[in-house]
């Protein structure tokens, strides 16, 4: 049976007969509001459900969430402990501390927190993969030390996910803690540098610039293996709309010089292919699809190595084979299209073209040959 979460404003149902919920249905109801704090909600949420609102019954939801609420605080406790040996005090008071939560109080700093919080959180929901099979969290946490900046995927597991056949197998969880300046909204966000090249920013130190480049001492995010993430520390640089991230000063000029100098200059076309929708530039070059395509050329057009490996990870595409057919690439491209991606199917392309009147030359001038012997 799906049953559905009732607000603590619903209207009341009364006058029906109703049955009890099972043991399984009433841990189902009880998962589904955790927040749930008061009898009167309670005596909603069953009947709402189709269930009996008794006294009993509405005792009995609240006790269930409360034990889910204290078998989490147990999980929590026994992960710490596997990382650090003991528990310490203070952690343990915090743990226990934790009741089902309330609405609240509203103040301005609070709704000015939650926002800073969730334009972080819908920025790496966006780039980042998450929502493992198990479960997925975010914490997004504020701060003013610099030092402190970074983002941590914790993979875990549970095994009351599955039914049926599979139950009690281990189903994977991902949590992510992201910590960011408190001000990353006005740091980053307003820059338009959120989310370049499908990586994440965490935070921006502007530089003196080099003529028209912005330079930033930058710390960004880009997608590993799985739902794994690696923090970069290192140089952004910005020359009209494009974007290149290097370890160093003089590596972030040369390279995003030289990817606006590509860009300045894209493909001949009818229509240009940096113009073309996402479907019409796959449907444009799928009769290349046998062409193959390696990182060579996506240097070649000026991408940086950061975001060549994340753009590969969040594909599928692996590094180690060295190339792949372009059919691959552009069912990659489908997933995440980048305009990094568009310039390198456009270069392997070009140079397949250049090396295909060399073989077609070879071809005639053999058949000249057989034709005067």
């Amino acid at each position: 049976m799906k049953f559905i979460q009732v607000p603590a404003t619903a209207d009341d149902v009364q006058g029906q007969r109703r049955r009890h919920p099972t043991p399984a249905e009433m841990s189902a109801l009880a998962a589904l509001h955790r927040r749930l704090t008061t009898k009167k909600h309670a005596r909603l949420v069953l009947r709402h459900n189709g269930f009996s609102g008794t006294s009993e019954l509405v005792e009995a939801l609240l006790n269930r969430i409360s034990s889910i609420a204290g078998e989490r605080r147990r999980r929590a406790t026994k992960r710490i402990e596997s990382r650090l040996g003991t528990v310490p005090q203070w952690a343990l008071r915090q743990l226990n501390s934790v009741a089902p939560p309330s609405a609240p109080a509203s103040t301005p700093q609070s709704r000015l927190q939650r926002l800073r919080q969730n334009a972080v959180m819908a920025a790496a929901k966006s780039c980042l993969r998450h929502g493992a099979a198990g479960g997925s969290s975010f914490t997004v946490r504020l701060t003013r030390n610099p030092a402190e900046v970074g983002y941590t995927v914790t993979i875990d597991s549970n095994r009351d996910t599955y039914r049926g056949h599979y139950k009690g197998w281990a189903a994977t969880e991902d949590h992510h803690v992201i910590t960011v300046p408190a001000d990353w909204r006005v740091r980053v966000l307003r820059r338009g540098l959120a989310i370049v090249g499908g990586m994440l920013t965490l935070d921006l130190q502007p530089l003196v610039g080099h003529g028209n480049v912005e330079l930033f001492q930058a710390v960004w995010v880009s997608q590993a293996r799985g739902y794994g993430v690696t923090t970069h520390r290192g140089v952004m640089a910005r020359l009209g709309n494009e974007v290149f991230h290097a370890p160093s000063l003089e590596e972030a000029i040369r390279g995003v010089t030289r990817k606006h100098k590509v860009a300045s200059s894209p493909a001949r076309e009818r229509v240009s292919a940096y113009q073309l929708t996402v479907e019409g530039f796959v449907a444009r070059y799928a009769r290349y699809g046998h062409v193959l395509v390696s990182v060579e050329d996506a240097r070649d057009t000026g991408a940086c190595e950061y975001g060549i490996q994340s753009w590969c990870h969040v594909v599928g595409i692996d590094l180690q084979a060295g190339s792949v057919p372009l059919s691959r690439v552009l069912t990659g491209f489908r997933v995440q299209p980048l305009v990094e991606v568009r310039r390198t199917v456009l270069h392997a392309i070009k140079a397949q073209r250049r090396r295909a009147p060399s073989v077609a030359t070879k071809a005639v001038s053999g058949a000249m040959q057989q034709a005067h012997a």
